[in-house]
């Protein structure tokens, strides 16, 4: 069965207000608890639609909802993320990475918290919030207990650390709003029908992969050209398959999620975000290259 957390978490990832999210999920889980997956997700998507419609947030626009990724043009993920990163920076190739010229505002943790708390809070009126604060909303959302992971995340991704300044004054961001660069699912390797509708839907396919689905099966279950066997839990089984051109077979999809890069609806964009881990076994933070860093001083350890 699907959750109320599930849908809260897979809804603010997306760009939804924590709020929004709470009251779309909670209310979704209430009228159809023993709802078909799929069925749950059209609900849940009717429900974010007429909370949204009744509950405006200054300075953020509507598009900021999953469904609004549909109405924008698609555009191949590396050549967006190329494009704004070669205005972020003052020398460099028009590619992803001339990022790595752009450098950061900051040199080192106590730097950082300086350069926050001077950010301004303005919002611009139709501000659509972008993929990298998506993804990284859970921190950026936090306080003192998270400032290190805030801090790792803009000194590996200086040109977002200068897109995100420039957004909280009132400016529109350079990169992706519409959630394509936060895809893991490789469309290479679905039929071309299934490629070309994610393609046009990238919110759908965004939603399969937050609730941890085969977005194949799930298409296909959606349309009714598949069925779970007899007394399996739909949900379940759509976690715990994927769709092979040689057949249905057994997988993990969240563990298979969580090991996976975001590539992209183009399938190249694995090198967007520099990405740091938190080390439950020793309690660092391990770098995208590998490096050791302190949880509470962000410096590198030897």
């Amino acid at each position: 069965m699907l959750d109320i957390s599930q849908a809260t978490n897979m809804l603010t990832s997306m760009g939804v207000s924590s709020t929004l999210a709470a009251r779309a999920a909670e209310r979704t889980a209430q009228s159809h608890a023993n709802a078909d997956p799929l069925t749950f997700l059209k609900e849940l998507r009717a429900t974010l639609e007429e909370l949204s419609a009744n509950t405006p947030v200054a300075g953020v626009n509507a598009s900021t909802a999953p469904e609004a990724a549909a109405s924008a043009p698609y555009k191949p993920t590396a050549d967006r993320y190329g494009a704004a990163a070669a205005s972020t920076a003052t020398t460099g190739p028009t590619s992803a990475s001339s990022a790595e010229s752009v450098k950061a505002p900051f040199n080192n943790l106590e730097e950082f918290k300086q350069w926050e708390k001077g950010l301004d809070c303005t919002f611009a009126e139709d501000y659509e919030t972008p993929d990298y604060v998506r993804l990284t909303s859970t921190v950026l959302n936090g306080g003192d207990d998270t400032v290190v992971g805030r801090y790792m995340f803009f000194k590996n991704n200086p040109e977002f650390a200068a897109d995100y300044a420039s957004i909280r004054s009132g400016q529109l961001s350079k990169f992706p709003t519409d959630g394509s660069t936060l895809v893991k699912s490789d469309l290479s390797k679905m039929s071309d029908e299934t490629a070309a509708y994610y393609k046009k839907n990238p919110h759908l396919l965004l939603a399969a992969e937050g609730f941890n689905m085969d977005p194949t099966l799930a298409k296909m279950r959606m349309s009714g050209e598949i069925s779970p066997p007899t007394g399996v839990d739909a949900s379940e089984w759509l976690m715990s398959n994927t769709w092979t051109k040689d057949g249905v077979v057994a997988q993990n999809n969240r563990v298979a999620y969580a090991s996976a890069d975001f590539i992209g609806l183009d399938g190249k964009g694995a090198d967007t975000y520099r990405l740091t881990r938190f080390d439950t076994a020793t309690g660092n933070y391990v770098n995208y290259d590998g490096r050791v860093y302190d949880p509470l001083t962000g410096e590198a350890k030897a």
